[in-house]
């Protein structure tokens, strides 16, 4: 794997087209960083860091949120910098994702924020999400 960042996004992806209810990945800091961010924003409902019995490494585990006859509340979720093309913006360029629907979330000095913080604290940093 060579970007966890983008595996997560593809894993939640396909589990929201095949409507399942919840999903595991491999743990790391930052991907229990950006789940914080998208349960505080409402796009999930609830994530939890399990430890295999058999295994020493740690899980994290996701239930997704869905509206009514089953449709996701994450309808675009993709990547914006890559190891290739990392895109930094100063916080004059930070605009609202979708005019306020959506969120975009930095990878900052102060650590990984959303795009409204950004602006509220006068800082820039790495665009790592889109989601909406």
């Amino acid at each position: 794997m060579t970007y966890p960042i983008s595996d997560m996004v593809v894993r939640i992806k396909n589990a929201n087209k095949a409507g399942k209810p919840n999903l595991t990945m491999p743990y790391s800091r930052m991907k229990e960083n950006l789940c914080s961010i998208l349960q505080k924003e409402g796009f999930i409902d609830n994530y939890s860091v399990k430890e295999e019995e058999n295994i020493t490494k740690k899980v994290l585990e996701i239930t997704l949120k869905y509206m009514e006859r089953k449709k996701p509340v994450i309808l675009d979720i993709k990547v914006t910098s890559t190891p290739g093309l990392r895109i930094y913006k100063k916080v004059k360029k930070i605009k609202p994702y979708k005019n306020g629907l959506g969120v975009e979330i930095f990878s900052t000095s102060y650590g990984i924020i959303t795009d409204l913080e950004c602006r509220g604290k006068n800082i820039g940093g790495l665009s790592l999400l889109k989601v909406m």
